[in-house]
């Protein structure tokens, strides 16, 4: 069987690694355009581009070059792209999602399913149709990602989905047109993070806060620096302080208990304590939005 692969990051080149390791004939490989670095100019390829270079197997960025003709079927992860409907159509292509399907299709089913608090999400192996993310499934496998961090989530729902899809490559019926079945149960969505989804919010909960900053990326304002939050705990005690102010043990009131920053990023500086940024730059209160002539706590 002939196998052409669909992905772009570094958790596409796992799966691409995936099946190499299986002995799997990967043919083709269809990636995203390299990007240019800024600062001198030069091409750089992405992950799964790298990994078949290595392989020694051809590597496509459009699609109008690839011939359905030359495999005999798609694997797609993590590509970023929609493939046409002619494609979709001309051969089967296997997906991998991560969520357990008709919940949380779209781009952002992991960051979504963290700030939701979640207990667990999964991982979905299914067959591309025209509609986003609404194919047969073939299989889904649950994994438990409560309190864990983006990336943590991540590795975890990778190696399942890993196995399920080596699993699933390796039988010899006619698996591929027998086994699937549609999705059941409602449907929800996922739509890309967007910069407003990193902000902690101090008229959330102190755990609403938490969850976000388990994104890796989020921040708030002490003053006129932004904090990005590397690491928090949640401390359920409510204090009778204003929504955002410090305390002198460095939590932070939210409207529902205390959000303590244990490891901040402030900008333009290294990771350090909490307690060390406020004994070098003093403040009692910090703010969901950047400095400017109108103060708002949220």
């Amino acid at each position: 069987m002939r196998i052409a692969f669909f992905g772009t990051g570094d958790v596409s080149a796992v799966y691409l690694q995936t099946l190499f390791d299986q002995g799997l004939a990967v043919v083709r490989v269809v990636t995203k355009q390299p990007k240019r670095r800024s600062r001198n100019g030069g091409i750089e390829p992405t992950p799964v581009a790298e990994l078949a270079a290595e392989h020694s197997i051809p590597v496509l960025t459009t699609l109008s070059a690839l011939e359905p003709t030359e495999f005999d079927l798609g694997v797609v992860v993590s590509y970023g792209r929609i493939l046409p409907a002619e494609l979709v159509n001309a051969r089967p292509l296997l997906n991998v999602h991560y969520s357990l399907l008709p919940q949380l299709r779209g781009a952002a089913p992991v960051e979504r399913a963290i700030l939701e608090g979640s207990t667990a999400s999964g991982v979905t192996l299914m067959r591309l149709v025209e509609e986003m993310d609404a194919g047969p499934v073939y299989a889904h496998e649950p994994v438990a990602i409560e309190g864990l961090s983006v990336s943590v989530a991540y590795d975890r729902l990778t190696a399942a989905g890993c196995r399920l899809l080596a699993d699933w490559l390796a039988r010899e019926d006619d698996w591929l047109d027998s086994e699937a079945r549609p999705q059941v149960g409602s449907v929800s969505y996922a739509p890309k993070i967007e910069p407003g989804d990193l902000v902690i919010r101090w008229h959330e909960s102190a755990l609403q806060g938490f969850r976000r900053h388990l994104l890796e990326r989020a921040y708030f304002w002490v003053g006129e620096r932004r904090i990005r939050l590397a690491r928090a705990r949640v401390d359920l005690e409510d204090g009778d302080l204003v929504l955002g102010a410090i305390d002198h043990r460095g939590r932070i009131q939210t409207a529902k208990g205390m959000l303590v920053p244990e490891l901040v990023r402030p900008e333009g500086r290294t990771t350090m304590p909490f307690l060390d940024f406020l004994r070098g730059a003093p403040a009692d209160r910090a703010s969901s939005r950047p400095p400017g002539p109108v103060s708002d706590d949220r």
